[in-house]
């Protein structure tokens, strides 16, 4: 059975399995193992289908079925994640965000952070939601932590720079500031996001998890720097708050971008992936 307590085991293992080819695995409850096709109870076929003998749950399904894909992917990538409504928002006007998105859900982005290697988000999203940013949800490694804080305006109140995890901070304020269990890293404030993105690819992570907020992700397409665009999009109407993407204006439809995608349902919500630079 796949459960919060080994769902992050299994992922993890996927990750690290040969890719394009045919996995046979004996799943118990806090360990898996490659299997002989006899004595397996989880097949994962080349084509990313799932058999499995035991009864596994529609929810847990439906989240293999989303990342499966991802882990069997032979190449280093960076997935922005979006939780919106379905008319476009991530939060309120003030703020407030919490929750748009379902509890399920919740579990699913903890299942995506436990398969990223590094979790990218702003200033902003520390400073309106103070998250972890962990997989406290599941039983999942945790991803490296960075930020990106332009103006170095964050201090030591906030929740990350109190649980003796890494985080790493990409700035272009000289400003002389100490933060907890952080490192931080100065950029020139000319092209900024272009050196940020080549000091990140400096880092090596094979995955990276883009988490927020509107403005980092936008300024990340925008950039060409996204590989995978994750929307998860709630049956909700909020109708004025803050857009999930501002990006560059463009003057003709057919200068839209158009890509790749699929369509993958998850409870009551819908997961598309955008297909972007890959």
């Amino acid at each position: 059975m796949i459960t919060s307590k080994n769902i992050g085991i299994l992922l993890d293992f996927i990750k690290n399995s040969k890719k394009n080819s045919d996995l046979y695995l004996l799943v118990k409850k806090n360990s898996i193992s490659l299997s002989s096709k006899r004595k397996s109870n989880l097949y994962i076929k080349n084509n990313n289908n799932l058999e499995s003998k035991f009864s596994i749950s529609k929810f847990y399904q439906s989240i293999l079925n989303i990342l499966i894909p991802i882990l069997r992917k032979n190449k280093k990538l960076v997935i922005a994640q979006i939780g919106q409504s379905i008319d476009g928002r991530i939060a309120l006007n003030n703020g407030n965000s919490h929750y748009i998105n379902s509890p399920k859900s919740i579990i699913y982005l903890h299942c995506l952070r436990s398969i990223s290697d590094a979790i990218i988000v702003g200033s902003n999203t520390i400073k309106k939601d103070d998250p972890l940013l962990t997989t406290r949800k599941i039983k999942g490694k945790n991803p490296k932590r960075i930020i990106i804080d332009g103006s170095l305006s964050l201090n030591n109140k906030y929740k990350i720079f109190n649980d003796g995890n890494e985080n790493i901070i990409f700035t272009k304020s000289n400003k002389k500031i100490r933060l907890h269990n952080s490192r931080i890293i100065r950029l020139k404030e000319k092209n900024f996001t272009k050196n940020l993105i080549k000091q990140i690819k400096k880092l090596k992570y094979k995955y990276i998890l883009v988490e927020g907020g509107s403005k980092t992700i936008s300024e990340l397409v925008n950039n060409k720097y996204i590989n995978i665009l994750q929307f998860m999009i709630a049956p909700i109407l909020i109708g004025s708050g803050i857009n999930s993407l501002n990006l560059k204006e463009i003057s003709n439809l057919n200068k839209a971008i158009r890509p790749k995608h699929n369509f993958n349902e998850l409870e009551n919500e819908i997961i598309v992936n955008l297909f972007l630079n890959s």
